[in-house]
């Protein structure tokens, strides 16, 4: 994956080699996109659970 850095330098999002899938985590929430084929987009959410 590479680190995607906005303007300030803050890291925004992560990126696959590929550029097809792009991961963002905020507040315990990750939110990953991946391009399909036919040019479509699959966005799925999922809760990071800390490790205990």
């Amino acid at each position: 994956m590479i680190e995607v850095r906005n303007l300030k330098n803050k890291r925004v999002c992560d990126l696959s080699e590929d550029h097809k899938v792009v991961e963002i985590v905020i507040k315990g929430c990750k939110t990953r996109i991946t391009a399909n084929p036919d040019g479509t987009l699959n966005i799925e959410n999922t809760l990071i659970t800390p490790a205990a």
